[in-house]
């Protein structure tokens, strides 16, 4: 019986359900529903409607945020090696996060099958405001001074710019003409730079860079095909994306905005860059692995098999731990990036697909 990788078989529905796909699907749906493993999403019973408990004074250690997709909660991971310490319903199939650290530090949530975000005390756990937002939220990011949340919605293909201390929508929605799929604020200027993915295989995806005062696009940066994951590191120097049909990184020097490299690579859901080394960590789905990329030079370092499905991993401040969401083993695994191990692994919540990571 001829041998084939998941990938191989699964691209092929992958892209019969992209191309046939609706505005009601979200762009994770889309992918369950092409490698099959979809199940409803599981409701908890005597809910406490999204309060989480009050934590004792104020937290010191690092702490992760889980975002389970088909739980509807998030995990609060502590502790070394770390341990689910709380779990917070958060209806709506909760997806992209970010942190904003200040007085209160927030950490904001987009509920990716609703139409809103939910901001919570990442100290206290403390749920501060639900805000309405477009359909389908799925990525966001808070403004360098931390006073604006950025918001993008794949399904209706807005950028939302939303005021944290009104709570408010700050002005109408931006509407781009591809699908937003990911979304970093650079923290060097304050520009956002935004996925767009395009609705054919012919080319065109590309990452937007958009003033986010003026909003308008004043960039363009041309991607591979069907691009599923970008990332932001180096110091600021690097950026990638990650396209699923070609398994391809394309590399942005984020100085002259530039593509100064293509590297063949492992694609799937997921792509984090070391933010101090030109280092890449491409999450490969479907095959249940994770490849360490040189970003200069196109190398592979290691190839990883920390668990089922890895998601967007997201990567410590100081660069030595990457954590991962393994979405079909409900758990997220620790790795020491300068070893290449897996030192934990972490049971969460239902499908974890995303996380944030707070160092106060």
């Amino acid at each position: 019986m001829l041998a084939i990788c998941k990938k191989c078989v699964h691209a092929i529905a992958f892209a019969l359900v992209a191309a046939a796909c609706t505005n009601s699907d979200s762009p994770k749906q889309q992918q369950k529903q092409a490698s099959e493993v979809a199940a409803p999403a599981s409701k908890t019973d005597g809910a406490d409607k999204g309060e989480a408990p009050k934590a004792e004074g104020v937290q010191a250690k690092r702490r992760v945020f889980v975002a389970n997709y088909q739980g509807d909660t998030i995990s609060v991971v502590e502790g070394d090696p770390g341990m689910e310490v709380s779990s917070i319903e958060l209806p709506g199939s909760p997806h992209g996060m970010d942190i904003r650290k200040g007085d209160p530090p927030i950490l904001a949530v987009a509920r990716s099958t609703d139409f809103g975000v939910t901001l919570y005390n990442a100290d206290t756990l403390e749920k501060l405001a639900d805000i309405e937002t477009n359909r389908g939220p799925q990525d966001l990011g808070f403004s360098r001074d931390g006073k604006l949340l950025y918001v993008i919605s794949p399904l209706d293909g807005t950028l939302q710019t939303v005021d944290v201390e009104t709570r408010k929508l700050a002005r109408d929605p931006f509407t781009f003409k591809k699908k937003p799929r990911r979304m970093i604020v650079d923290p060097a200027t304050g520009s956002l730079f935004v996925l767009l993915v395009a609705s054919t295989s012919n080319g065109g995806s590309e990452i937007a860079v958009v003033d986010p005062v003026r909003l308008s696009i004043e960039r363009r940066i041309p991607v591979g095909v069907h691009p599923q994951a970008m990332a932001l590191g180096n110091n600021g120097r690097t950026l990638a994306s990650a396209s699923f049909d070609e398994s391809t990184l394309t590399v942005v020097d984020t100085k002259s905005l530039e593509v100064v490299a293509t590297h063949s690579a492992l694609t799937g859901a997921g792509l984090t860059i070391h933010p101090h080394k030109p280092i890449a960590y491409s999450s490969e789905s479907f095959d249940d692995t994770i490849q360490v990329l040189n970003l200069e030079s196109g190398e592979e370092i290691a190839t990883l098999s920390p668990g089922q499905w890895p998601t967007y991993a997201e990567i410590t401040a100081d660069g030595r731990y990457l954590y991962v969401p393994q979405e079909e083993s409900d758990s997220v695994v620790k790795i020491d990036t300068e070893t290449n191990t897996v030192v934990a692994k972490i049971a969460v919540g239902k499908a974890p697909i995303e996380l944030a990571i707070y160092e106060p």
